[in-house]
C-alpha cells in the first residue's frame, strides 16, 4: 500500500478514541433534547432504568464487535466487518447505509447548530444571519480539524465533551447534596416496562449513536487490538451511567408521579428550567453555549467517521482514488474531508434557500434517517460476526462473543428498528410525507449497493475479489 494511502499509525491512545465516541453521542444534546421527550412519550420515571437496559444491549453487541476488531483492523469498521462476514455484496450495501447514516447525522447536527447559534447570537449580539450561514461556517472549521492531526481534533472534542458533561453532572451533584428522600422505583422492572417502553428504548439506543466509531480509528490506534476493546466498553459504560444517573436525578427532582406532566408542558425548556432552579440563571446561558459546542463536537466526530469510510472504500478501489490519499504531514484523509465538507455546505445552502425549517424539517428527517441507518448497520454487523467466526472456527473466541451475544444484539436491534419504523411521525415530530418515505430511501441505498456489487463482479471480478482482502490477523 502506498505511503500516501496510509493513516497515521500509533497516533491515538485510549482516551482520544473515547473522546471521539462520546462526542458523537452529544451528551448535552441528548439531555436537553431527547430526555424530556422520552419522559413525555416513553415510560416516564422508567426512562432512567431504560438507559440501563439500552446500555446492556449495546454492551452485548460490543462483545461481537470487539471480538471481530481483533482480526479486522480497518478504518472501514462496519463496512469492513460486513464484507468479511457476509461478503462484498452485503458489504457494499452496508457501505451505502454507513454513508447515509453519517451524512444524515452530520446534517441533523449542523441544522440544529445553525438554529441554536442563530437564536443565541441574535439574542445576545443583535446580529442577524440565516441559520444555514452559521452551519456552513461551522463546516469550514470541521473540515480544517478533519485535515489537521487527528489527535488535535481529539483534544478539541475532549475539552468540549468534558465541559458539556460537567454542567449536567453539576446539576446532578447540586441536587444530590440536598437532604431528600431517595427512591429507586425508576429501576424497578414494573416501572421500566410501564407506558411506552419501546419508544423510550428507541430514544435511549439513539443516545449512544456514534459509539461504534471506536473501530473506525483502529488503524490509527497505538495498540488497536487492545484500545478498540477498552474504548468500546468504556464509552458504552460511561454513556450509560451518565444518562441513567441524570434521568434518575430529574425524576427525583420532579417526582416520579409528576415527571410526565412536567416534561410535557414544554419539553424544549424542561432541562433549562431545572438548571435555573438548581444552579441559577447563569446556567441557562452556559447550557445554551455548551449545547452549541456540543453540536459542533458531534458534527466533527461524524465528519471524521465519514471521512474514514470514504477513505477505505476508495482505497479498496471502489470510489474516486483521490479520496484515499492522506495528508503528507498529518496522515489524515484530507481529500475525503474536503469532499464531504463541500457536499455538506452545498446541502445546507440549498436547504436554506428552499426555506426548509432547520428543526421541523432537516433535523427531524435526518436524525430519524440516521438512527434507522445505524440500527441497520448494527444488525448487519451482528450477523457478520456470527458468519465470520463460523468461517474461522480456529480463532480463539468464546461462544458468547462469536454466537450468543451477536444473536441477542441482532434480535434486540431488529425490534428497535421495527419500533422506529412504526412510530416515525412521533419520533421525528413531523407528519410530512417525507418522513414516511425515509425507510424506502434506506432500502433503496441498500439495493443500490447490492446491485453495484453484482455489476462489479461481472465486469471486474478481480477487483471484486480484492475487496475482501482487507483482513489483518494477529
Amino acid at each position: 500500500m502506498a505511503e500516501e494511502n496510509k493513516l497515521q499509525k500509533g497516533s491515538l491512545g485510549l482516551w482520544y478514541v473515547v473522546f471521539f465516541v462520546v462526542a458523537a453521542a452529544s451528551p448535552l444534546t441528548g439531555v436537553v433534547g431527547a430526555l424530556p421527550v422520552a419522559f413525555m412519550a416513553g415510560n416516564g420515571a422508567g426512562v432512567a432504568g431504560t438507559f440501563i437496559v439500552a446500555g446492556a444491549l449495546l454492551l452485548i453487541f460490543s462483545f461481537g464487535l470487539v471480538a471481530m476488531s481483533r482480526y479486522v483492523v480497518n478504518a472501514g469498521a462496519f463496512y469492513s466487518y460486513i464484507v468479511q462476514g457476509l461478503g462484498v455484496t452485503c458489504g457494499l450495501a452496508g457501505f451505502n447505509v454507513a454513508l447515509l447514516a453519517y451524512a444524515a447525522m452530520q446534517l441533523s447536527c449542523s441544522a440544529m447548530f445553525g438554529f441554536f447559534t442563530e437564536q443565541f447570537v441574535t439574542r445576545h449580539l443583535g446580529i442577524s444571519l440565516p441559520w444555514w450561514g452559521y452551519a456552513a461556517l461551522m463546516q469550514l472549521l470541521v473540515i480544517a480539524l478533519g485535515i489537521a492531526k487527528v489527535e488535535i481534533g481529539g483534544k478539541v472534542l475532549g475539552i468540549l465533551m468534558l465541559l458539556e458533561i460537567a454542567i449536567v453532572l453539576l446539576i446532578d451533584l447540586v441536587f444530590m447534596t440536598r437532604p431528600v428522600s431517595w427512591e429507586f422505583s425508576s429501576f424497578q422492572p414494573s416501572t421500566v416496562l410501564n407506558g411506552n417502553f419501546g419508544i423510550a428504548m428507541v430514544f435511549a439506543i439513539c443516545s449512544f449513536i456514534g459509539f461504534e466509531a471506536t473501530a473506525i480509528y483502529a488503524e490509527e490506534c497505538r495498540e488497536p487490538k487492545k484500545i478498540v476493546a477498552k474504548a468500546t466498553f468504556t464509552a458504552v459504560i460511561l454513556i450509560t451511567v451518565f444518562y441513567a444517573l441524570t434521568a434518575w436525578v430529574f425524576v427525583q427532582y420532579t417526582g416520579a408521579n409528576n415527571i410526565v406532566a412536567e416534561a410535557a408542558k414544554d419539553p424544549g425548556v424542561y432541562v433549562y428550567n431545572v438548571a435555573e432552579q438548581l444552579l441559577g440563571g447563569w446556567a441557562v446561558d452556559l447550557i445554551s453555549v455548551l449545547l452549541i459546542t456540543s453540536l459542533f463536537a458531534a458534527t466533527q466526530a461524524f465528519h471524521n467517521s465519514l471521512s474514514r469510510y470514504l477513505f477505505t472504500i476508495s482505497r479498496d478501489g471502489l470510489l474516486w482514488s483521490k479520496l484515499a490519499k492522506t495528508h503528507a504531514t498529518y496522515k489524515t484523509p484530507y481529500i475525503a474531508s474536503i469532499a464531504q465538507g463541500i457536499f455538506m455546505i452545498a446541502a445546507l445552502v440549498v436547504f436554506g434557500l428552499l426555506q426548509l425549517d432547520p428543526m421541523i424539517n432537516i433535523f427531524a428527517w435526518a436524525s430519524v434517517l440516521g438512527s434507522m441507518a445505524i440500527l441497520v448497520l448494527q444488525i448487519g454487523v451482528s450477523f457478520a460476526v456470527i458468519k465470520y467466526f463460523q468461517q474461522h472456527k480456529d480463532l480463539p473466541v468464546s461462544i458468547w462473543s462469536r454466537l450468543i451475544a451477536p444473536i441477542i444484539s441482532a434480535l434486540g436491534m431488529l425490534l428497535m428498528l421495527y419500533v422506529v419504523i412504526g412510530n416515525l411521525e412521533m419520533l421525528s415530530g413531523s407528519s410530512s410525507p417525507v418522513v414516511l418515505f425515509l425507510p424506502w430511501l434506506l432500502l433503496a441505498c441498500m439495493l443500490i449497493g447490492m446491485i453495484t456489487a453484482r455489476v462489479l463482479k461481472h465486469i471486474n471480478p478481480q477487483k471484486y475479489a480484492n475487496v475482501a482482502d482487507i483482513v489483518t490477523h494477529s
